[in-house]
C-alpha cells in the first residue's frame, strides 16, 4: 500500500510542479549533481529484520522537474538492489526540501527476505535539510515491491538517514 501512495505523491508533485510538465513537456535542464550515502533499518512485515547501506548518484541533468539518478543497496543479509530512476524535489523553504523518488530496479535476495521476484520498484519520501552549499542531511522512508508483477509480493521498507554531498 505505501509504495502505491508514494508513487501517487511522486506523480502528483510532478504534474503540479511550477515547471508544468503537462503544458511544457519534460524539457531537458540542468540540476545540481550529488551523491547520497544512506544508512537504513530494513523492515519486513512490520518487523525490523536488518540493516542496509545505499549509495545513490544523481546526475546534473533533469527532465522537467525530474532529476535522473542511479542507486545500489546492500543489506546485512546480502540482499542486493540496483536501480535507475528519478527524484522530484519540492522546495519547502530555503533549507528544506520534500523529495519523492521512483526507481525501477533489479533485486537479488541472497539470504535476505524473498520478495517474490527479481524486478522491484522502489518509491519513497524524504525530508532533506541543507547544512551549507556542499552538504545536506535527510531522513526518509521507502518501499520496494514488484507492483504485483509476481504472484507473491510482500514488499519491504527501509527507514533511512542520508548524508548528501554536492558534486562541483
Amino acid at each position: 500500500m505505501w509504495g502505491g501512495i508514494y508513487a501517487l505523491l511522486f506523480s502528483i508533485s510532478t504534474v503540479l510542479s511550477d515547471e508544468n510538465p503537462v503544458k511544457n513537456g519534460f524539457p531537458e535542464g540542468m540540476a545540481q549533481s550529488y551523491i547520497k550515502n544512506s544508512f537504513s533499518a530494513v523492515e519486513f512485515q512490520n518487523k525490523i529484520v536488518g540493516q542496509e547501506i545505499q549509495y545513490s548518484y544523481y546526475e546534473s541533468k533533469k527532465f522537467g522537474p525530474l532529476q535522473r539518478g542511479r542507486s545500489i543497496s546492500l543489506t546485512d543479509k546480502g540482499g542486493l538492489w540496483v536501480g535507475y530512476g528519478f527524484i522530484r524535489k519540492v522546495e519547502l523553504n530555503r533549507v528544506l526540501n520534500l523529495n519523492f523518488d521512483f526507481f525501477p530496479g533489479f533485486y537479488m535476495n541472497n539470504d535476505e527476505e524473498d520478495l517474490g521476484g527479481w524486478i522491484m520498484f522502489r518509491s519513497g519520501i524524504e525530508l532533506e535539510y541543507t547544512l551549507n552549499n556542499d552538504w545536506k542531511i535527510s531522513m526518509g522512508y521507502d518501499h520496494r515491491s514488484s507492483g504485483d508483477i509476481w504472484e507473491y509480493n510482500p514488499g519491504m521498507e527501509t527507514v533511512k538517514i542520508s548524508i548528501i554531498r554536492n558534486i562541483i
